[in-house]
């Protein structure tokens, strides 16, 4: 029980340290973990909405949703295909190239990765 409290402590400061890194690295508002993959799918360059939706595990729809709060921000763009107006393609603006470059610099939120990264190390074996 002890280790599930201090996993859940970890996690808690991992979700602030993400949220408070998504503000200072995109300089925008909250960005979610799933929009992160999302960003993460279309760094190497444009992708249609249904190739994001299955990468990142998520119905089309909901895809949609995050992609829409994402273009809302200036974080990516969305394009009709040139020869099959139903296929949708997304890519990445400028925006995210000109934050590229900041780095993690606050000692304490370091460790709390690190501590983080040793709980879920595929290393450690859970005990019943």
């Amino acid at each position: 029980m002890r280790e599930l409290i201090q996993l859940a402590k970890l996690q808690r400061e991992a979700s602030a340290l993400f949220s408070l890194l998504s503000k200072k690295i995109l300089d925008t508002g909250d960005v979610t973990w799933q929009q992160v993959l999302i960003l993460e799918h279309i760094a190497d360059g444009p992708k249609t909405m249904g190739d994001i939706s299955k990468a990142v595990d998520l119905s089309y729809s909901t895809t949609s949703g995050l992609i829409n709060r994402l273009e809302q921000e200036g974080l990516v763009r969305r394009f009709r295909d040139q020869t099959d107006r139903r296929i949708v393609w997304v890519s990445l603006t400028e925006r995210i190239f000109d934050q590229e470059g900041m780095e993690l610099d606050d000692p304490k939120a370091i460790s709390s990765l690190q501590a983080l990264h040793e709980s879920f190390s595929p290393k450690r074996e859970l005990t019943s």
